[in-house]
C-alpha cells in the first residue's frame, strides 16, 4: 500500500472542518474492526491517535464512525494490551 492509500480525511460533522489522518494500525475486537489513525500535524509531538470503528457502507465500502462512548476506553485498553504484547515479542 503506497503512503498516500494510508491518507485519511474526515470531516467534522458539527464545524464541517475537514482533518486528514494517518491509517497507521487496524485489529479486529469481538467480532468488529477497528482503524488506528494519528492526525497528520506538522509538529510530530502534536500528533494525536484516533481509533474509529470500521462499518460496511454502500457495496464493498468501509466507512469509519466514532466509538460509542461505553466501549471507548474498553476499545483503547485492548489496543494497549495489543501494543504492549507486539513490544514484549519484539523483544524476544
Amino acid at each position: 500500500m503506497a503512503e498516500e492509500d494510508n491518507i485519511v480525511t474526515l470531516v467534522d460533522e458539527e464545524t464541517g472542518e475537514e482533518l486528514q489522518f494517518a491509517m497507521v494500525d487496524g485489529f479486529d475486537y469481538k467480532d468488529k474492526s477497528y482503524a488506528v489513525l494519528i492526525t497528520l500535524e506538522e509538529n510530530e509531538e502534536d500528533a494525536e491517535m484516533v481509533i474509529l470503528e470500521e462499518v460496511e457502507g454502500e457495496g464493498d465500502e468501509i466507512l469509519l464512525q466514532s466509538l460509542d462512548e461505553s466501549v471507548e476506553d474498553e476499545i483503547y485498553d485492548y489496543y494497549d494490551q495489543l501494543c504492549e504484547e507486539s513490544l514484549e515479542e519484539d523483544e524476544e
